[in-house]
């Protein structure tokens, strides 16, 4: 059921229109696009040298909340830079997935989550305008199409913006919820498939990673497939940290042994193995060893 209430408001200085998804037993979130299309720009704007330094030192927190700032003012001022687009995504993926989760404790928990929730949200939103920048998919969402049923029109231009609103909202579901998990299944299945038919080796076995998250995550998953699946996308890309950590986090906890032989191989390897992902890498192994030391040792 969808909601046709609209709302217009201010992101990043441009208008843009709130399609509003109807609410449930879960949880929803607004989908963004802006009132009219916004064509993708054919050269990648570059980023001024402070801005450049703060994004390539992302792993510290102070230089990323200061990137994702330089970032919306440069949108605002290019706003069909698909590029400054997915950096935000990534960016606020980065700053809910890595800084806050790293600060969590039983003590601020529940504002550390509060505080994800938004990220994590945002990240979802700009993943959503970049994918935008496909004039078909732009009119079919803005039309009435469903997002599942638009997929089709995305095209490997926007792929990475499609994986990272499905790592976005699977995280943001996850902290809201077993039934927000659920209730979204079908669209990250739907994502994730496209992803596939685009690439299927895309960013280190992602697909992967996803079918195996999926089956451990559910409380109706498959998980030797899980442990399979993992196991063949640390196999396809032994130096991707995240896999490693999220196999542990998800279906390790009851293997102790090949957990912490896991957590281990991240923390003492090399981040510049993948240069193009150094400081996330950086976070997997401050994530690794936050694992390591509350839940293995």
């Amino acid at each position: 059921m969808l909601n046709n209430t609209k709302r217009v408001l201010s992101l990043g200085g441009i208008l843009v229109l709130s399609l509003v998804m109807a609410t449930n037993c879960g949880s929803s979130r607004d989908v963004v696009y802006s009132d009219t299309y916004i064509p993708r720009v054919a050269k990648p704007t570059p980023l001024p040298a402070d801005l450049k330094k703060q994004w390539d030192n992302r792993h510290e927190k102070d230089d990323l909340a200061a990137a994702i700032k330089g970032l919306e003012d440069l949108n605002s001022e290019n706003p069909g830079d698909y590029d400054i687009m997915l950096r935000l995504c990534t960016g606020n993926y980065l700053m809910a997935d890595g800084h806050l989760h790293l600060e969590s404790n039983d003590d601020n928990s529940k504002k550390i989550k509060k505080e994800q929730e938004k990220y994590f949200d945002q990240a979802v939103k700009w993943c959503e305008r970049a994918m935008a920048t496909n004039e078909k998919f732009y009119k079919a969402v803005t039309t009435g199409t469903p997002f599942v049923d638009a997929l089709p029109t995305l095209t490997k231009n926007e792929i990475d913006a499609l994986y990272w609103k499905y790592a976005s909202l699977a995280k943001w579901s996850r902290l809201k919820g077993l039934m927000t998990l659920l209730e979204n299944k079908a669209t990250f299945t739907a994502i994730n498939n496209r992803v596939e038919q685009l690439d299927p080796k895309f960013f280190h076995a992602a697909v992967l990673r996803y079918k195996g998250a999926a089956n451990f995550a559910s409380p109706t998953g498959n998980k030797k497939e899980g442990h399979e699946q993992f196991t063949q996308a640390i196999k396809i890309a032994p130096n991707y940290f995240g896999a490693k950590v999220l196999y542990v986090d998800l279906g390790l906890r009851g293997d102790e042994e090949k957990a912490i032989k896991l957590l281990k191989e991240v923390i003492n390897g090399n981040p510049n193995s993948i240069p193009a992902i150094r400081s996330e890498q950086i976070m997997e192994q401050r994530k690794a060893k936050k694992l390591l030391e509350e839940d293995f040792e």
